[in-house]
């Protein structure tokens, strides 16, 4: 679940570029269903969970005329992490500048500025209730955990078993070996649900509560 908001001076954009921008927006943050970094499941419900508002401000005071954005992520906390950042500023930085006549001027002036913005675990919810961030996690994944999922991971790369990334065995850092298998994890929320789903297998197999 993540909101992003594009404060942008009235008149710098049409009403059809600012919804251009917003589906780039969306495609950026949220998935390309053409890019194939994960399932197309995993990627519309992330896309359905994701919001983006583009709005004019009618009044703007700053050094300069030049068209300005100001981009607000408003994300879980737990995804606040510096790759995720990193990941987010180049991405919002790169869909808006590609609305620009001159693309390059975002890289040589700091007129879009980024901001990401981290609510504290249990701040945010939906389906009338508090959605923590492994909730979240369960909700975007869900049809993909229930696909069974047969792919074969390319060599050196194994899949998560969570969401369905692909991940980088020569980089990867989370990780878990469960019942003689190694798995490979996009994120420590992904690992921390698979941790969980199969401690309950193993209650309920031992017939606890």
């Amino acid at each position: 679940m993540m909101t992003i908001e594009v404060q942008v001076r009235k008149g710098t954009l049409t009403a059809q570029r600012r919804e251009e921008l917003g589906r780039r927006l969306l495609g950026s943050v949220a998935g390309d269903p053409g890019d194939g970094k994960a399932p197309e499941s995993v990627l519309a419900t992330a896309r359905a969970l994701t919001n983006v508002l583009v709005r004019e401000e009618e009044t703007w005071v700053t050094q300069g005329d030049e068209p300005r954005y100001l981009v607000r992520l408003t994300v879980p906390g737990s995804w606040q992490s510096k790759e995720f950042t990193e990941y987010m500023i180049a991405a919002v930085t790169e869909a808006v500048a590609a609305t620009e006549d001159d693309p390059g001027r975002l890289y040589r002036e700091p007129h879009c500025q980024v901001q990401v913005v981290g609510l504290k675990e249990h701040a945010v919810g939906t389906l009338g209730r508090v959605t923590t961030a492994t909730d979240i996690t369960r909700l975007i994944t869900d049809g993909y955990r229930a696909s069974a999922d047969q792919r074969e991971p390319a060599p050196g790369t194994a899949i998560d078993p969570v969401c369905g990334m692909t991940v980088d065995l020569a980089t990867a850092t989370i990780t878990l070996e469960h019942d003689g298998t190694l798995y490979a994890f996009c994120a420590p929320v992904c690992k921390k649900v698979f941790s969980e789903d199969r401690a309950g297998g193993a209650r309920r197999g031992s017939g606890g509560a």
